[in-house]
């Protein structure tokens, strides 16, 4: 494994699972409905450090978040320069990269909404004092854990995909193609084989397509008739 992909694997990882820790410990730190005062009309919320960890962790997450992001290339949607690229892991790197921000986006919400509700403030009781239900910080640590391992998954895709020589498919006889590399081996013609393949060979040098020439000579004439003077003796 390369350093820099240990380097991304510590600082993605301290942030998400910083968060997703945060998150925890901000789950039992809240608010409860015994530490809301009520005074009148209004509702008295005392400070807690329930309200600071859940802004943390929303950052913490964010961070995180971008960093893999940046890292993979706009979240997998920007073909980096140079090698090839499997289309699968592509795919399949894009799906989880979204992901990812899905299950991050809906964290935040919950990161958000605690730490809201756990804010030292003081609110008019209209009908009644709200406050944060138990598993708000749970859920959001819970998410921020799948987010971080879902981010560090699509860069492991993407950059496998991206790397030289990436598999893009097979062939029509096939075998596998690879992005820029040439496949197969060169085949020297067999002696007194066409080199063309399947075109048919040029015709043979001479004149083998013409009719032999006759043979020399009289051979077609009949045989002269024998002299008169030796036709009776003497």
């Amino acid at each position: 494994m390369e350093t820099g992909t240990i380097v991304l694997f510590v600082v993605v990882g301290f942030f998400g699972l910083g968060s997703a820790v945060l998150g925890f410990i901000a789950e039992g730190t809240k608010l409860t409905r015994g530490d809301i005062e009520v005074s009148m009309t209004k509702c008295i919320y005392p400070a807690n450090p329930a309200f600071a960890l859940g802004l943390v962790a929303a950052i913490l997450l964010l961070v995180a978040q971008i960093i893999v992001s940046a890292v993979t290339g706009c979240c997998g949607c920007c073909k980096p320069r140079g090698g090839g690229f499997s289309g699968s892991k592509r795919t399949i790197g894009v799906v989880f990269s979204v992901l990812s921000w899905i299950a991050a986006a809906i964290a935040e919400l919950y990161f958000v909404q605690g730490a809201a509700w756990n804010a030292p403030v003081t609110r008019e009781a209209v009908e009644g004092c709200y406050y944060a239900k138990n598993g708000v910080f749970r859920r959001a640590a819970i998410l921020s854990i799948i987010a971080t391992v879902l981010g560090i998954k699509s860069y492991l895709l993407l950059r496998a995909a991206a790397a030289p020589g990436a598999v893009l498919g097979t062939s029509a006889e096939g075998e596998p193609k690879h992005d820029g590399i040439a496949m197969g081996h060169p085949v020297a013609p067999v002696y007194g084989q066409s080199p063309y393949g399947h075109y048919p060979p040029p015709p043979a040098q001479g004149y083998g397509h013409y009719p032999p020439q006759p043979a020399q000579g009289y051979g077609h004439f009949p045989p002269a008739a024998p002299s008169q003077q030796h036709a009776q003796a003497v």
